[in-house]
């Protein structure tokens, strides 16, 4: 699977966004209070979906294409997602897709959430486009849906064609509790299923799932964060085996704080890669002993999870540090990659890569672009992180990112590693695509690779009719001139 974690989020008009593309605990007020803005009279309405060429139809000569091979140079393009026909008319249009993820080559599913028009009023709703003889089409999710509030699904996972299983949350206004989301794809119909908590949770506070990784059919993992009974803030996972979902909390290492629940708590997992059943990879962060957020790893083996903290390059600060991992992909049984964020000495945050090999992670950071601008402006909720990532067994990656140009706009970056080697590119946007000011942000979430050479990746954007669009960029190799 490609691991990582999920969905562009509404915050983005506010200048907020979280690391990677799960909603942070913090940005959950200020998601619901820009949807109720976004459903005001006067706002732009929303465009048809733009039509020509096919977004996100990877080429079918990838699926021959040895994994021994070098990895050809990508090329990418991008295209507006469609959309649901209830979602024509709404005023304020805001969609995004979070995740995505292909079953085979040309059999591909993207999840995320658009506006619609409800019985009373406009609502946001769960959001599916399947790719499918080369064409993607949209459906809307209605059994998830919020009219003051908010609802998306965050993450896929399709182990067959036709098979899958979604995840992410529901809430009914602002200050409402969050309620996981899980659905199900069987014989053409999603089906929900109700998320089991762990037996110490408080089933009137707030849970989400952010990933979810099923290896085959009836069997996954998804990831998220709860609150439990003695006011604490943790991760979790809900497991599914023999046709029942369980729930337990998520471990955590041995320096770990408990952390009590408030609107910036720290400690989750944001995603989860499984190379088979009962072997698991869960990234994400937590609260150490000195207040510090640190990344974490927690690892599925012999039945049990454990914890580990994330090493940091050694030019991570010791003291303020804020660290999180919110991607991870796995070629293979402990063969990995993590990735997200750390801080330097001197407050600059960076990308962060965690690679696993011969039983052991190592860290190290990614180069920012030339056009990056010297002062990253982080904050805890801010994006100069990778979100996104892909990899496949020959070695080579494809990460997505974010970081602030020296114009001050946040723009959204293909990272590809080739040869041991990773380079940057900024990545497409549509041709309606609007870039010129600080609040004009485009972010790009999950990628997936159905086989060397052939990637997705999805996320939003600001269109010049007013409205926040969903994303596919498909990269196949590049022709090389003789």
């Amino acid at each position: 699977m490609h691991g990582s974690n999920g969905s562009s989020f509404l915050a983005t008009r506010q200048g907020i966004r979280p690391r990677g593309p799960r909603l942070h605990p913090a940005l959950i007020p200020t998601a619901i209070a820009l949807l109720a803005c976004l459903g005001v009279a006067g706002c732009a309405g929303h465009a048809a979906p733009a039509t020509g060429s096919t977004p996100g139809a990877p080429s079918p000569t990838g699926a021959a294409r040895s994994s021994a091979a070098a990895p050809a140079p990508l090329a990418w393009s991008a295209a507006r997602a469609p959309l649901p026909a209830d979602a024509n008319g709404v005023s304020g249009q805001y969609a995004s897709l979070g995740d995505v993820t292909c079953a085979a080559v040309g059999n591909c599913v993207a999840v995320g959430f658009d506006k619609a028009k409800g019985p009373t009023g406009d609502v946001t709703q769960g959001l599916v486009e399947t790719l499918s003889g080369g064409k993607w089409t949209a459906a809307a999710v209605p059994g998830v849906s919020s009219q003051k509030g908010v609802a998306t699904l965050n993450a896929v996972s399709c182990p067959a064609p036709g098979n899958c299983v979604a995840v992410g949350f529901v809430s009914s206004g602002a200050g409402a509790v969050l309620t996981p989301v899980i659905l199900t794809l069987s014989g053409g119909r999603w089906s929900p299923v109700k998320p089991p908590l762990p037996s110490d949770a408080i089933t009137t506070a707030s849970a989400t799932l952010n990933d979810v990784s099923c290896p085959a059919a009836g069997a996954c993992v998804a990831t998220g964060w709860y609150s439990n009974q003695v006011g604490r803030h943790d991760g979790y996972m809900d497991t599914l085996a023999h046709g029942t979902w369980t729930a337990a909390s998520a471990a955590l290492p041995a320096d770990a704080a408990p952390e009590q629940y408030s609107a910036t708590a720290g400690t989750y997992l944001a995603a989860v890669a499984c190379t088979g059943v009962g072997a698991c990879v869960a990234p994400g962060q937590y609260r150490d002993a000195q207040g510090q957020t640190r990344a974490l790893i927690d690892t599925l083996s012999g039945g049990t999870w454990t914890a580990s903290p994330a090493p940091l390059p050694a030019d991570a600060a010791t003291t303020g540090q804020v660290a999180g991992l919110w991607a991870v992909s796995c070629a293979a049984s402990g063969t990995c990659v993590a990735a997200g964020h750390y801080i330097q000495r001197g407050g600059q945050p960076r990308f962060l890569t965690e690679t696993l090999a011969g039983g052991a992670w190592t860290a190290a950071a990614l180069s920012l672009p030339a056009d990056a601008a010297a002062d990253q402006k982080w904050s805890q909720y801010q994006s100069t992180t990778i979100g996104g990532l892909a990899c496949e067994p020959d070695g080579s990656c494809v990460a997505t990112a974010g970081y602030v140009t020296k114009e001050s706009t946040l723009a959204p970056l293909i990272e590809t590693l080739s040869g041991g080697r990773w380079t940057a590119a900024k990545a497409p946007l549509p041709a309606d695509a609007v870039t010129s000011t600080p609040q004009d942000q485009a972010y790009l979430d999950l990628a997936t690779c159905p086989a060397n050479g052939d990637c997705l990746t999805v996320g939003s954007y600001p269109a010049v009719d007013g409205s926040v669009e969903g994303v596919i960029e498909v990269g196949v190799p590049r022709t090389v001139e003789p």
